[in-house]
């Protein structure tokens, strides 16, 4: 599968686009070809090293050859010296990009995933050519998943009922394939500065896992919409590998290490509290839990450990307790908050 379309890369740069990518432990050669593409389609990107072990400047251009300073060869990388989660991470990256001048959009990106040529282009003419009474919070593409090759379904919003819809195909160019749909991934998003302003970013207490999420429902409270560029594509993974269920094969589970439980239970009963959402949706997001905790207790591994996490993550969720938790311990360690972030004062 070759993600490269020539026609599309006609199409150019986009030079008010800053691509914030942030990498943790990632792939470097996967990392530097998200880079090199990355350069191809935004004016600059802010990589953020969220406390890697590996070296991430690796992975710039040039890297080993007494090359120009980073952010000549467009890419500024900011180290943190821990691991502050993705959300935090998003809201360092974000703020760097919006002191940039000229900067109109912001693109998020996982370090894992590569763009198809001419996404920024397809997205930011999606956010242009928009019509419709209510303003636009961000667009994003369809994800490609890189290991199977399937097209990502759609969640759509009909009527404060969620439904899900496989990809629509690629249709002519322009806004007229365009839809709205009720949630986006982070990865591929592509928000306008000023949205982000106004807005503010993620919620850095979430630490990962529905950061995006709450963002997108925050963002819909406040009377934006969300869209989904059919022609933009995404390759990504999602999740560490993706399993199927025999009986039900529609339904593709996204395989993570147990500690990801935790914060999938305690981060969805967070944003019951922390986000105005339809009963429909609240309903959605817990059965999601109930099918979840039904799958990985019955036919996944490392049972007994995924039980104590779903249960800490219930009890904190329950009890708002938030950060990062501290490892071998219960217990959670608070996160810098960022000026972009919701819980800072404002």
């Amino acid at each position: 599968m070759d993600p490269a379309d020539p026609a599309a890369a006609a199409r150019g740069r986009c030079d008010d686009v800053t691509a914030v990518v942030v990498a943790y432990d990632p792939d470097v050669e996967a990392l530097r070809q998200l880079l090199a593409e990355l350069l191809l389609q935004v004016r600059q990107v802010v990589l953020v090293d969220n406390g890697s072990g590996t070296d991430v400047a690796l992975a710039l251009p040039g890297a080993g050859a007494p090359a120009a300073a980073d952010d000549e060869a467009g890419i500024v990388l900011v180290r943190n010296g821990a691991n502050l989660g993705i959300a935090a991470a998003q809201n360092l990256g974000i703020e760097r990009a919006l002191a940039s001048p000229g900067c109109g959009y912001v693109l998020l990106s996982d370090d894992d995933s590569l763009p198809a040529a001419g996404m920024v282009a397809e997205l930011r003419d999606a956010l242009l050519q928009a019509d419709g009474p209510a303003p636009v919070a961000a667009a994003g593409p369809v994800t490609i998943d890189l290991r199977t090759g399937a097209a990502g379904a759609v969640l759509l919003d009909q009527q404060g009922r969620r439904r899900r819809s496989a990809a629509p195909p690629a249709g002519p160019a322009g806004a007229a394939g365009v839809r709205d749909v009720g949630f986006l991934i982070a990865s591929g998003t592509l928000i306008p500065a000023r949205v982000l302003r106004t807005l503010g970013g993620m919620r850095g207490e979430y630490f990962i896992d529905h950061v995006d999420t709450e963002w997108c429902f925050r963002a819909r409270a406040a009377g934006y919409r969300l869209l989904l560029a059919p022609r933009a594509r995404l390759y990504h993974r999602l999740g560490e590998a993706v399993r199927r269920i025999r009986l039900l094969p529609s339904w593709p589970v996204p395989y993570h290490a147990p500690l990801r439980d935790y914060y999938a239970f305690r981060n969805t009963l967070l944003m019951q509290r922390d986000t105005a959402i339809s009963v429909h949706w609240r309903f959605h997001q817990l059965l999601r839990l109930a099918r979840f905790a039904a799958y990985y207790l019955l036919l996944g591994d490392l049972r007994m450990q995924r039980v104590r996490y779903m249960w800490l993550g219930i009890r904190h969720g329950l009890g708002r307790v938030s950060g990062r938790l501290v490892a071998g311990t219960t217990m959670c360690e608070a996160i810098p908050v960022t000026p972009l972030d919701p819980a800072s004062p404002r």
